[in-house]
């Protein structure tokens, strides 16, 4: 879903930096992984409440 004013590549990338430090594998399925492998992006695979909490957690 596009955001005005916003570039999807870019947010895609900051969301994969995030989880990456908040450990890939506590927040993806098997399936979720193969959708990102298959070419979907973050953005279509994460709920709305699994980025704003990506967002907002500092652990």
């Amino acid at each position: 879903m596009p955001i005005p004013g916003y570039d999807i590549d870019d947010l895609d990338d900051d969301l994969r930096e995030r989880i990456e430090e908040k450990k890939l594998d506590d927040l993806l399925t098997d399936e979720d992984r193969q959708r990102l492998k298959d070419g979907e992006s973050l953005l279509d695979i994460l709920s709305e409440e699994d980025i704003q909490r990506l967002l907002t957690d500092d652990d």
